[in-house]
């Protein structure tokens, strides 16, 4: 991976949506070189700009992290058949006692999803499930760290910001088809989406900008790990006081590989992502975050051995990206057969 293409991710993990004209001056090239680099990233697969959810909408829609057991030899089909699932954000493939790690925001409710669903699947023989609730850092903050703290500063105020909620978290049908179009293509204008749905480009705007400021949304650039550096992660589950989470607003500062954390409800209140460049880096990172959050207890570790799905976007075995399954924003019946 080249320097530049580093440094433009990193400058897209900022302000994903930032005109080209913008962070030409920032990141010292012309514009329409930018445009060319980061499609030639797109459509290697290695890089996307997407929607996630924010905690606003994870906390109405039961957010999860499921963990599956299946039968020997039927991996691969089942997850597969499972990614189609819009509901179904993230599928990893993990060394441990259940071979699925599922990360999940079902349409329907929780019991829905997992009777009629998951219960659907013959080769399933058991599951786990760790109900999310608060996401105390995001994975959209880590970052690959290509930047000077001065270009990242200039990058932070090209991005919107998120305001005060005002009470109205409602996600209508058209706020639901501009979120379809930004999950294929985080960066598409708003002339381009008024096109597709036939609108006016300032009713694009407006409804665009309204779901990422009330925190309904957010758009993130994700890259293809594996290829950019971080072949190996990692999923920990720990006990931790609390009121230490509260006081760790940065904890991603001080552990760089920590990608997401999560609180979570059961036997052990504390969920860990982190991405690593070596097996062995784990326990580095582990020490890291004992001294970062004192009196955690790390009660198990598992190492993520295939990402067949990732917010959304299905990966192919080089585990880069091909394809996506547009995250939905609305509740919805589950469809028919399921």
């Amino acid at each position: 991976m080249h320097e530049f293409d580093l440094s433009l991710i990193n400058a897209l993990q900022l302000a994903p949506r930032a005109a080209w004209s913008d962070l030409a001056p920032i990141l010292d090239a012309d514009a329409t070189t930018l445009a060319r680099r980061w499609r030639r990233l797109e459509e290697s697969g290695l890089a996307r700009i997407t929607v996630f959810p924010r905690e606003r909408l994870t906390t109405r829609r039961n957010m999860a992290y499921l963990e599956l057991t299946c039968r020997n030899g039927t991996v691969e089909q089942v997850a597969s058949a499972l990614a189609e699932d819009p509901g179904t954000l993230s599928i990893q493939f993990t060394a441990g006692s259940h071979q699925l790690l599922l990360t999940i925001a079902p349409g329907q409710g929780m019991a829905e999803y997992l009777m009629d669903w998951i219960g659907a699947f013959p080769d399933v023989v058991s599951y786990r499930v760790h109900m999310v609730t608060r996401v105390v850092s995001e994975a959209h903050r880590w970052q690959v760290r290509a930047l000077s703290p001065e270009q990242r500063r200039r990058l932070r105020a090209l991005a919107p910001r998120t305001e005060e909620a005002d009470g109205d978290d409602r996600v209508t049908g058209l706020d639901q088809r501009i979120a379809d179009l930004l999950c294929t293509d985080g960066r598409m204008g708003y002339q381009r989406i008024a096109e597709r749905l036939d609108i006016a480009p300032t009713t694009a705007a407006r409804r665009l900008n309204r779901l990422i400021r009330s925190g309904i949304i957010g758009l993130r650039c994700d890259i293809a790990r594996a290829e950019m550096g971080w072949p190996t992660a990692a999923v920990l589950w720990g006990t931790v006081d609390p009121q230490v989470l509260e006081r760790a607003e940065d904890l991603g500062e001080r552990v760089p590989e920590l990608r997401l954390c999560s609180t979570i409800a059961g036997p052990e209140n504390t969920h860990f992502i982190v991405w690593l460049r070596t097996v062995p880096d784990l326990t580095r990172v582990e020490h890291r975050l004992l001294e970062a959050l004192p009196g955690l207890r790390i009660a198990d570790r598992r190492m993520v051995l295939h990402t067949f799905k990732f917010m959304g976007n299905v990966m192919d075995r080089e585990q880069r990206y091909v394809r996506t399954v547009p995250l939905r924003l609305r509740p919805e019946e589950p469809a028919s057969g399921r």
